[in-house]
């Protein structure tokens, strides 16, 4: 009895020739043309996903703010001048190089601290020119409600929860602080160009207006921030020498008193021992005198360095109110019809001939093993 032969071949996908993988092109755009009909289908309900997407998608708008500081040299000029005209000649306030640096502006910015002490800035929505005719106002809130959704209409607090009291500790902050302090931080961003020192600072939030205001606030804050920590030694040495200056000046005052009671008291007698006592007084009221001059220079160089010590920016870019979302809803819609009709043409061009193989390649397998 002769065996019978199976007219139909099993469709095989790439053959091996030579070591060279080839891919029959006309027999995959067959493929694709014979299933046209699954594949728009397929792009379709992705569409609509797409669409349902969209509609979900919470709309966030971007700030970015450009600052350009000030890089100058820690040996100023100003206070060599300064000194000079105090006859300091080549007096120094102090010097070396600071910790404190433009390249720590991420850091900082991404800070517990200093996030912690933007949780309780006011915010004020957006409200178009439209709404405003209308009558609706602009609601007000802080960063605090507004990241932790306390802001919103359905908001119902948890029978626990406890009402918010602003941040006195950063280190120890509650759950829930902790969640808004992470989500304000990924809403947060600093970039430092190390080469030019530009410095860009970027918010991101669902509210344009509030945005806006954000980056406007941890823009002031971190040059702020920066400024009061570049500053510190120097108002420190101010406030000493304010101390010496005073106190200083409070001993010329008794020293004056003293030699000018001496010389009135003194004016008829010509004893050697009250001219010998106002001798003394004289030449300790000179001495208070030189003592408080010095001082009242010191202060006054002291003062100069604190302002010298503040760093300044440029604002290069200002915050722009954003007019358009970054995450477009289009975009989104069109993303998904592509992955539908990607897939639906991997599938029936590629997939379906692969998945057959693998499945008739584990049958056989599996019958070779029975037997």
């Amino acid at each position: 009895m002769e065996e019978k032969l199976n007219p139909t071949p099993a469709p095989q996908a790439p053959v091996y020739q030579d070591d060279e993988f080839e891919i029959d092109w006309m027999g995959i755009l067959t493929k694709l043309l014979k299933h046209w009909k699954q594949i728009i289908l397929i792009g379709f309900i992705f569409s609509c996903l797409g669409v349902a997407s969209a509609l979900l998608m919470k709309r966030e708008y971007n700030v970015t703010m450009t600052l350009a500081p000030e890089v100058q040299s820690r040996t100023s000029g100003s206070l060599s001048s300064i000194t000079s005209m105090l006859g300091l000649g080549g007096a120094s306030m102090g010097g070396g190089t600071d910790a404190m640096n433009i390249t720590l502006f991420p850091e900082i910015s991404h800070s517990t601290p200093f996030l912690a002490a933007l949780l309780d800035v006011p915010l004020t929505s957006y409200v178009s020119e439209k709404q405003l005719e209308e009558g609706v106002k602009p609601m007000q809130t802080t960063v605090y409600k507004h990241f932790s959704k306390e802001d919103r209409p359905n908001y119902k607090p948890k029978k626990d929860e406890k009402p918010y009291t602003p941040v006195t500790n950063p280190t120890e902050l509650t759950r829930k602080q902790a969640a808004v302090v992470k989500a304000l931080g990924t809403a947060i961003s600093a970039d430092v160009d190390k080469k030019t020192g530009i410095t860009t600072i970027s918010v991101t939030m669902d509210d344009r207006m509030m945005a806006k205001q954000l980056a406007d606030t941890v823009c002031s804050r971190l040059q702020q921030y920066v400024s009061n920590y570049r500053t510190k030694k120097a108002t420190a040495d101010y406030n000493y020498y304010v101390m010496l200056a005073d106190e200083a000046h409070e001993e010329l005052v008794k020293a004056q008193a003293a030699y000018a009671a001496s010389v009135d008291y003194d004016r008829s007698v010509i004893l050697q021992s009250a001219t010998a006592q106002k001798e003394r007084l004289r030449e300790e009221a000179s001495l208070a005198n030189q003592i408080y001059s010095q001082m009242a220079q010191q202060r006054e160089l002291a003062r100069a360095k604190i302002q010298e010590e503040k760093p300044v920016y440029a604002v290069v870019q200002p915050a722009v109110l954003p007019q358009q979302p970054v995450n477009s809803r289009a975009k989104r819609v069109l993303i998904w019809a592509f992955i539908g009709g990607f897939l639906a043409v991997a599938w029936y061009g590629f997939g379906e001939d692969f998945y057959k193989k693998f499945r008739s390649d584990v049958k056989e397998k599996m019958d070779e093993d029975e037997a």
